[in-house]
This record gives structure tokens, C-alpha cells and sequence, in this order.
């Protein structure tokens, strides 16, 4: 008997996949992707307040933004251990899930997940031609944004009471992470801590990634608009050329036999 072919989903690149989710774990996505969605807003928003907030982290309201994000942490964890369990390729799941894996051992990785989950979203599933590398611009665009602002976030936090640091306000981490992941580096300002510095190699490593992923987007779409524009003006020339001999050929029908 012939398995029956798996079902074809359109992915975040407008193109159409084989769905390698089990039935059960595409009802789990359907019924928790808007509610997590919603928690990792959540997260993202409380992780802000924790760090831009100049209180110790055990006092005042951050004790219970602290309590919240535990809870929100966990819950990702069961959600990451469900999916896991109700997957059919456990090697394809780890594959497509390489940020939650990240996440449960690195929270402040966790924001990264709100634009994952919402490439689940059919609105944020493409169909074909420009739509789809306007799409990718959207998320590197997207991504880049919330790279610069996590990690700036978790530098500022690093960072604000060490001896001798240089970053000593959120203005300070933010345009120290924008000339960083530039790879512009003018050497203003320096992590001096070792998680500030840990944190100061992701971002130079994310910033490679994303300079270049836009050189290449950037390069792709020029080179299609020359292809463009050559193919175009190759189609005109022909449709002159056609029509120029039409005429000839009209014109020596209509000349007179001697």
C-alpha cells in the first residue's frame, strides 16, 4: 500500500514545503501560535523594564517582573518538550527549532521568538516573485532591530555599575551596538565586563551575518532589475525588427508587376 504524500504548506520564502509536522503537533501550533505570540511580547516587554529599571534586580517591582518571566520561561520549555514529543522526525523538529533549543539555556534570547512565531501566521506566508525578497528584507530588517535592542539591553545591564565602564546609559549601549554591528567599531566605548564582552561577540558575529545578508539582497536585486531592463529592451528591438519587416514585406506586395 503507497503512503499517501505529505501535506504541502508555503514556508516564510513563499515556497511550498512538505509539512514534516505530525497532525497532532499542527493542531498544538494552531491553538498555542497567537498565545505565544502574546508571551513573548510579554517577555519582551518585562525583560525591558528589568533591565532599564536602575533598581536591583530583588527589589521594588523587578522581584515580580522577575516571578513572570520565570513562569513565561517555563511555559516555553513545556511548549519546546510538547512539540518535541508529538513530532513524528525528531531530527527535522531540532533542525527548525535551533532558537527555542538557544532560549531555554540563554533566556534573553527569547524576544527572538516573536518573529519566529510569526512567520507561523498565514498573513506572513508569501506567495512568489518580489513579494517574497520583500518579505526577507521585512524579517532581516525586523531581526536587526530587535538584535540592537536586546542586546544593548542585556550590555546596558552588564555594563551600567561596573568599575571603570564607558556604557552607562541606554543612549550609551544603543549607539555602541549601532556602530558595532555596523562593523564601523569607533572605540568610544568598550564592554569591560565579561558577560558585556560575551554579549560584544554576538553582536559583531550578528552583524557580519546581517551586513552581508543585505549586501547580497541588495546585490540580488539590482541583478534582477538589469535582467530586467536588458530583457525588455531585447524584447522592444525584436518587436521592431518583426514590425520593420512586416512593412517591407507590405510594401513590395503593393508594388505594381511590369
Amino acid at each position: 500500500m503507497e503512503k499517501s504524500p505529505k501535506p504541502l504548506v508555503m514556508n516564510a520564502d513563499g515556497m511550498l514545503v512538505e509539512d514534516t509536522r505530525s497532525p497532532k503537533e499542527i493542531t498544538w501550533e494552531k491553538y498555542t501560535t497567537l498565545p505565544f505570540i502574546f508571551l513573548s511580547f510579554i517577555f519582551l516587554l518585562g525583560y525591558s523594564v528589568l533591565i532599564l529599571n536602575d533598581e536591583v534586580f530583588t527589589q521594588g517591582i523587578d522581584k515580580y517582573i522577575l516571578v513572570m518571566l520565570g513562569v513565561i520561561w517555563i511555559t516555553f520549555i513545556i511548549d519546546y518538550f510538547v512539540r518535541l514529543t508529538l513530532s513524528n522526525d525528531k531530527r527535522v523538529f531540532f533542525k527548525r527549532n535551533v532558537i527555542d533549543l538557544i532560549s531555554m539555556a540563554i533566556p534573553f534570547t527569547r524576544p527572538f521568538l516573536l518573529l519566529m512565531y510569526l512567520s507561523r501566521l498565514r498573513w506572513f506566508r508569501g506567495k512568489q516573485g518580489s513579494s517574497v525578497r520583500a518579505r526577507l528584507v521585512a524579517y532581516a530588517a525586523s531581526f536587526a532591530l530587535m538584535y540592537i535592542y536586546v542586546l544593548s539591553l542585556a550590555v546596558y545591564g552588564a555594563e551600567r555599575r561596573a568599575p571603570g565602564a564607558s556604557i552607562t546609559s541606554y543612549g550609551d549601549a544603543v549607539w555602541w551596538a549601532i556602530e558595532t554591528i555596523t562593523t564601523v567599531g569607533y572605540g568610544d566605548m568598550v564592554p569591560v565586563t565579561i558577560f558585556g564582552r560575551i554579549y560584544a561577540s554576538l553582536l559583531m558575529l550578528g552583524g557580519m551575518i546581517i551586513v552581508g545578508a543585505t549586501t547580497a539582497t541588495v546585490i540580488s536585486y539590482l541583478t534582477e532589475k538589469v535582467q530586467s531592463v536588458h530583457k525588455r529592451s531585447l524584447d522592444h528591438q525584436a518587436h521592431q525588427n518583426s514590425h520593420s519587416g512586416h512593412s517591407s514585406e507590405h510594401k513590395d506586395d503593393s508594388q505594381p508587376q511590369s
